[in-house]
Order: structure tokens, then C-alpha cells, then sequence
């Protein structure tokens, strides 16, 4: 796998949400999991749970929320 963004955790909520919004993309457009995995430098199981949870919910699914306090 390409590590090209370093840990995806460490990225701002707004990247994230790009970061997942761009693997939906690429999954509609007809891409292999592992193939969208491995571009963006995330685990395919990360692809597999954005790709169920916009299937169930649509694009809010996928929207970054406050976390913490």
C-alpha cells in the first residue's frame, strides 16, 4: 500500500470527509475497493464501511461531525 497521506486520522475533519467523499466517487465510477484502498492510501475495510454507510444514508453518512466534548 502507498502511504502518500500518512496517517488519515491526523488529517483536519474536512480532509477526512473529502478523503471519504473521494473513495465514494471512485467506487461509483466503477473502481475495485482494493484498488481505491491502496490510491488513497487507506485500508480497504475503511472503503468497504464509507461505501455501506453512503449506501444506507447517502452523502450524510459521510459528513464530518464534532467529535469529543
Amino acid at each position: 500500500m502507498t502511504d502518500v497521506l500518512g496517517d488519515a486520522r491526523r488529517l483536519s475533519p474536512k480532509a477526512q470527509e473529502a478523503l471519504r467523499m473521494r473513495a465514494v466517487a471512485a467506487l461509483r465510477a466503477g473502481r475495485d475497493p482494493r484498488e481505491v484502498a491502496e490510491l488513497l492510501g487507506v485500508t480497504v475495510e475503511s472503503v468497504t464501511d464509507w461505501w455501506a454507510a453512503w449506501q444506507a444514508d447517502g452523502r450524510e453518512a459521510l459528513v464530518s461531525r464534532t467529535r469529543g466534548r
